[in-house]
């Protein structure tokens, strides 16, 4: 999936090219189905299981899961529907530009909670000549957004939220990413079902797509706090990302497929992206000019 960097610098051309004025609830959107993703991080932090952490959140990843939790949010809004509109359309950019890259045991579930079919075009891959310049373009392109004149949005209007609206929709949220874990094991998302029961696949197709070199003699690898033996005739380095397709037999993956992933980590460049994120939404570049003046 793209980093923070690429969905905001191209969230920025996106309103741009639809003239948005209002660009801070879409920059917002843009990034906010990967909250499923931040809280991971924090899972782990909480030494919680992955597998379980993954089935609760994976689900935010998904366009009807964006409509509840953009509800929820606007719920604070003065405005509900024009904050609504554009946090949900940047939301549906962001999953678009998810949908552009090649995936393997990974995808993006468009149909949610109809269906858990995972869906991608492979057009490129993270972290490949393409995935970088594009990143590179994103850095210039947040630059120029930084470098704007006057604020990339009108002030924000907030307000105490109607409880009555705003607690039935977080509880709703809650309630249909707790009753659907089960069944996104059962249709295998993200391979969690492998994670989970890997006995269950001895001899059959996996893929892992954010697979973790942490011993290279022999190589072994790690996803989802699963600890794997890769054996492959390929040289591989300590702390290198890879995704995989191949066959599971007694805790060991024969690859037929190995793509590593170059440069530094999402995580890493989505910091990057977050800075500009708050940078943009905090008014900062326009507030310091202002202060200079008055200097």
């Amino acid at each position: 999936m793209p980093d923070w960097v690429v969905h905001l610098g191209f969230a920025y051309i996106m309103a741009r090219l639809i003239k948005l004025r209002d660009l801070k609830l879409f920059f917002l959107g843009s990034i906010l189905p990967d909250i499923g993703r931040v809280a991971l991080y924090f899972t782990d932090l909480a030494h919680l299981n992955p597998i379980s952490s993954s089935s609760y959140v994976a689900v935010f990843h998904t366009p009807f899961m964006a409509a509840l939790v953009a509800s929820v949010i606007s719920s604070f809004s003065k405005n509900f529907k024009k904050c609504w509109v554009l946090i949900f359309l940047g939301a549906i950019f962001h999953l678009a530009l998810d949908l552009t890259q090649y995936r393997i045991g990974n995808g993006v579930l468009l149909f949610y909670p109809i269906s858990f079919k995972q869906f991608y075009l492979n057009l490129f891959w993270s972290g490949d000549n393409v995935s970088l310049l594009l990143r590179a373009l994103s850095i210039g392109i947040l630059v120029i957004c930084l470098l704007e004149k006057r604020p990339v949005g009108s002030p924000l209007s907030w307000k105490a939220p109607n409880l009555k609206i705003a607690f039935p929709l977080i509880l709703i949220v809650l309630v249909i990413s707790v009753s659907t874990t089960s069944l996104m094991m059962k249709h295998n998302v993200d391979y969690l079902d492998f994670f989970a029961h890997p006995q269950k696949w001895e001899g059959k197709k996996i893929e892992l797509y954010k697979a973790k070199v942490i011993s290279t003699n022999p190589v072994i690898i790690r996803d989802m706090g699963v600890m794997l033996e890769l054996v492959s005739s390929e040289r591989f380095r300590e702390g290198d990302r890879i995704c995989i397709e191949g066959i599971y037999k007694e805790g060991k993956i024969f690859p037929s497929f190995i793509h590593r992933y170059r440069g530094p980590s999402k995580s890493v460049v989505s910091l990057v992206g977050l800075l500009f994120f708050v940078l943009v939404w905090t008014d900062f570049p326009q507030r310091m000019r202002k202060l200079r003046r008055r200097d």
